[in-house]
C-alpha cells in the first residue's frame, strides 16, 4: 500500500572490487591488451576513467560537468537542470586509498554522480517515490504501513481492541506476492474498522498483483465515511488500474511492449487521476497524482503529452502538483523519450530535450564511422525554439562547429569573448570549450588558461575539471612539484597517482621520494614504481641502488593479503622479496636483490636472463605485467624492456645442447598455453615457428620431462 507516486526501483550496481579486477586484469593480460582500457562491456563489469577529456566519443564511466557530446545523456540533462535552477548538483566522492586511486571528482562515471543530485525547489509529492520504467507497486510497502498504521492509531471512531486487529494485520503484510488471505470482516466491528479492514484487503490484492479484485475494493471505498480511507481508495484506483495496464504489455522476462498495452485500461486510469484532482485539488496526493499522468501517457505511446507534461512541470515548481525528482527524472526522459521505439524529434520544441538530443547527435559513433550526425542545417533551424535561452542556442553551434565541422576558430566565435560565470553550468561549458579550442590552436595558451581557471574554482566540480585538464600539460614537462604536498596545485589523489604510475621518469621519482613535500603515500608510491620500471628496463644498477627505499616490513606489504587494514591501500612491496627458485638441480635461481646485483655486472648471461623471467611468471610478479604493457606502449624510463619470451629467444639462437636450451624451447612453446596468444610479452612469432620448437623439443631432448609433458604448440 502506498500512500504516494512510487516505482520500483531496479538499481543496477556495478561491482568496484578492485583486487578483483586486478587479478582478472592480469590472469588474462593477452586478452585484456586487445581491448579498450576504458569500455564497459557489460553489467558488471568495472568502470575506469579515461582522462582524455573527449568531447565527442560517449564514455558512461567518463562524464565531466559541462554540456558535451560524450556525456552520458542523464549527466546532460542534469546539468541542463541546474541551469534552469531546479537541480542541485554535488561533486562526486574521490577515490581516498592513494594506491587505488582511479577516480578523482572528474571525471565521473553515471551511477557515481546520479546520487549527487538533488531538487533545488522540493516537489509536493507526500513520499519521494521513483518513477521508473518499472513495475512500481511494491516500492510502497514500508512507507504504507507508516501511513495505514498513523492513521489508525489517530482515529478515535476506531475502539483500541479493533485498533491493534488492524495493527496486526497490516504488520503481516510486509512484502509484495506474499499469499495472504483476505481479513475476515467482523460485522460487529465499527464502520470505520470495516471500512479499513476492506482497504486491507485491496492493498493484499494489490500487493499481489490481483488488480481487478483491488480495483473493486478500492471503488466501493472511494464512497466511504471515513475522509483518509475516502481520498486514499480514489487515489490507490489511480495506482491499480495503471499497474493493471503496465502488467497488460510486459512479458515473461520484464520485457514491456507499448503496443500490447490495454488502453481502455490506460484510458480509465487517465479518468481517476481526473476524477481524484477534481476532488482533491488540494489533496494529499495530488502532486503524485499528476505524477501518474506522465506514466499514463507513456503507456499509451502518447509522447506528445508526455512531453508536454514534462515541460509543464518545469515550468511550474512553484506549483503544488510539483511533483519532478531530480534524481528520477533524467532516467526517465532519456528512457522514455530518447529511447522510446516511440520517439518523434519533431515533438522536442524546447532547450532542455533539444540541447540533450542534439550533443546526442554530434556524438562521434565509436563503432560506424559513417554514421549519421546533427547537420549545421537541422542545427539553425531549431534557433526559434531556443529564443529564451540564446545563449544556450550559440553554445551549441560552437560545440558543432569543434566537434562536427573540425573549424576550431570559427568556433570561438560563439562564446563569449570575456570569461563566462562558471559558477553557470553553461558559464562553466562555454569556458571549457573555449580552453579545448585553444588545445587545438595555441596549447601553450591553453595551459596558461587552465591555469587561471582553476585560480578562480569556487567548488570541486570546477577545479576537477580544471585540473584534469591542466595536469595534461604538467605531465608532458615532467612538472612533478606541481603533484607533491599537502598543497599541491592538482590535488586529486587519482591525477597525482597517474603521474608517479604511468608518467614521471626515473629524474622526477626520485626526487620525489626525497622531497620534505611529498606525502608517505606519495614517496612509497614512488618507490614502488621507480623500482618497478628500473627492474622492467633492465636499470639493474638503478634498482639495486633503489632497495634502500623498501620498508623495514616490506614482507608485510602484500596488497589484500596484507595483515593489516592499513597495509591493504597500499604498494605490494613484498613483490620485490622473492627467494629464487630451481629450474633443475643444475640451474638454481638466487634470490631477486642477488639476482639482479649478478645482472648489473653480466646483464646478458643467459641463465640469469632467464631466470629473471621465473621471477616474472611468479605470483608476485603480476602487477609488473600491466606496468611491461604500458611501459611498451608509452614508456617513461629509458633502457630496454625486459621480455622472457625474448631471453627464451636468445638462449634458443645459442649453439650447443643443454639443460637450460631444451628449457627456453620448452618455456617459448608454452609462451602460448592455452590461447594461442602470447603471454611472455614479446614479439609474437607465427605457429611454424612454435612448431619448429616443438618438433626441435622433441628430436634433442626426448628424454627430458618437460618434453613429455609438451603435447601441443597452440
Amino acid at each position: 500500500m502506498m500512500i504516494g507516486n512510487s516505482t520500483l526501483l531496479i538499481a543496477v550496481i556495478i561491482m568496484k572490487q578492485t583486487y578483483l579486477a586486478k587479478t582478472l586484469r592480469y590472469s588474462f593480460l593477452p586478452l585484456i591488451l586487445v581491448c579498450s582500457a576504458n569500455a564497459v562491456a557489460g553489467g558488471g563489469d568495472a568502470c575506469y576513467p579515461s582522462l582524455a577529456l573527449d568531447l565527442s566519443r560517449y564514455n558512461q564511466c567518463s562524464n565531466l560537468p559541462v554540456l558535451v557530446p560524450a556525456n552520458d545523456n542523464q549527466i546532460n540533462l542534469l546539468l541542463l537542470l541546474n541551469q534552469m535552477g531546479l537541480a542541485n548538483l554535488a561533486a562526486v566522492k574521490q577515490d581516498q586509498a592513494f594506491w587505488e586511486a582511479q577516480y578523482g571528482t572528474v571525471p565521473f562515471e553515471v551511477d557515481a554522480f546520479i546520487p549527487r543530485a538533488s531538487n533545488k525547489i522540493s516537489n509536493q509529492r507526500k513520499a519521494q517515490t521513483s518513477n521508473s520504467d518499472f513495475d512500481e507497486r511494491c516500492s510502497s510497502m514500508t512507507s504504507g504501513q507508516q501511513h495505514f498504521n498513523a492513521q489508525v492509531k489517530s482515529n478515535a471512531k476506531i475502539p483500541a481492541a479493533e485498533k491493534q486487529t488492524l495493527l496486526t494485520a497490516r504488520d503481516q503484510l510486509n512484502q509484495c506476492n506474499q499469499k495472504l488471505g483476505f481479513i475476515t470482516v467482523d460485522p460487529t466491528w465499527t464502520l470505520t474498522t470495516q471500512q479499513y479492514a476492506s482497504y486491507l484487503n485491496g492493498s493484499i490484492a494489490f500487493y499481489n498483483a490481483n488488480f481487478s479484485t483491488a480495483t473493486k475494493i478500492y471503488s466501493q471505498l472511494s464512497t466511504a465515511q471515513d475522509p483518509w480511507i475516502k481520498e486514499t481508495a480514489r487515489y490507490m484506483l489511480i495506482r491499480s488500474s495503471l499497474n493493471d495496464a503496465y502488467a497488460s504489455g510486459t512479458g515473461e522476462y520484464g520485457d514491456v511492449n507499448l503496443n500490447d498495452m490495454d488502453q481502455n485500461t490506460i484510458k480509465q486510469s487517465v479518468e481517476y487521476i481526473d476524477d481524484y484532482l477534481q476532488l482533491y485539488p488540494n489533496g494529499e496526493y495530488a502532486a503524485s497524482a499528476r505524477g501518474f499522468m506522465r506514466r499514463a501517457a507513456w503507456l499509451s505511446g502518447r509522447q506528445d503529452l508526455l512531453i508536454n507534461e514534462i515541460v509543464w512541470q518545469t515550468q511550474h515548481p512553484e506549483s503544488k502538483l510539483y511533483n519532478l525528482d531530480m534524481q528520477q527524472l533524467p532516467a526517465e526522459i532519456d528512457r522514455r523519450i530518447f529511447q522510446s521505439e516511440k520517439f518523434d524529434a519533431s515533438l522536442l520544441k524546447t532547450p532542455l530535450l533539444l540541447a540533450t538530443w542534439d550533443l546526442m547527435q554530434m556524438r562521434q559513433d565509436r563503432y560506424d564511422s559513417n554514421a549519421t550526425v546533427l547537420s549545421w542545417t537541422d542545427l539553425v533551424a531549431q534557433q526559434k525554439w531556443f529564443k529564451t535561452q540564446p545563449e544556450l542556442f550559440k553554445y551549441l553551434q560552437a560545440m558543432h562547429l569543434f566537434v562536427v565541422q573540425n573549424q576550431a576558430n570559427a568556433a570561438l566565435d560563439y562564446l563569449p569573448k570575456n570569461t563566462p560565470d562558471i559558477n553557470q553550468t553553461l558559464g562553466l561549458s562555454q569556458a571549457y570549450l573555449k580552453g579545448q579550442i585553444l588545445e587545438k590552436t595555441a596549447p601553450q595558451q591553453a595551459e596558461r588558461y587552465w591555469t587561471e581557471l582553476l585560480a578562480h574554482a569556487k567548488n570541486d566540480n570546477q577545479r576537477g575539471l580544471f585540473e584534469t585538464a591542466l595536469s595534461k600539460h604538467l605531465n608532458q614537462r615532467q612538472d612533478y612539484a606541481a603533484y607533491i604536498g599537502t598543497s599541491a596545485k592538482i590535488s586529486q589523489p587519482n591525477l597525482q597517482y597517474k603521474f608517479i604510475a604511468e608518467v614521471a621518469n626515473e629524474d622526477s621519482l626520485q626526487k620525489m621520494i626525497n622531497s620534505a613535500q611529498s606525502t608517505a603515500d606519495q614517496q612509497r608510491a614512488a618507490s614502488y614504481t621507480l623500482l618497478s620500471k628500473a627492474l622492467i628496463h633492465q636499470n639493474f644498477n638503478l634498482f639495486n641502488q633503489s632497495l634502500k627505499y623498501l620498508p623495514k616490513d616490506a614482507a608485510q606489504y602484500r596488497s589484500y593479503d596484507s595483515p593489516t587494514a592499513a597495509l591493504k591501500q597500499q604498494p605490494p612491496f613484498a613483490n620485490f622479496i622473492w627467494n629464487g627458485s630451481s629450474i633443475t638441480d643444475q640451474l638454481r635461481c638466487p634470490s631477486l636483490s642477488t639476482l639482479t646485483n649478478q645482472l648489473e655486472k653480466s646483464p646478458k648471461d643467459p641463465l640469469l636472463q632467464v631466470c629473471l623471467g621465473e621471477y616474472m611468471r611468479s605470483d608476485q610478479a603480476y602487477d609488473l605485467l600491466r606496468t611491461t604493457q604500458e611501459e611498451q606502449e608509452k614508456p617513461s624510463f629509458s633502457g630496454p624492456i625486459y621480455t622472457r619470451g625474448q631471453a627464451y629467444k636468445n638462449v634458443i639462437k645459442q649453439s650447443g645442447k643443454s639443460d637450460l636450451h631444451a628449457y627456453a624451447l620448452y618455456r617459448s612453446v608454452r609462451c602460448y598455453a592455452p590461447s594461442a596468444l602470447n603471454d611472455c610479452q614479446d614479439q609474437e612469432v607465427p605457429k611454424s615457428t612454435r612448431k619448429q620448437w616443438f618438433d626441435q623439443l622433441k628430436r634433442d631432448y626426448p628424454n627430458m620431462d618437460w618434453t613429455k609433458s609438451l603435447k601441443y604448440y597452440w
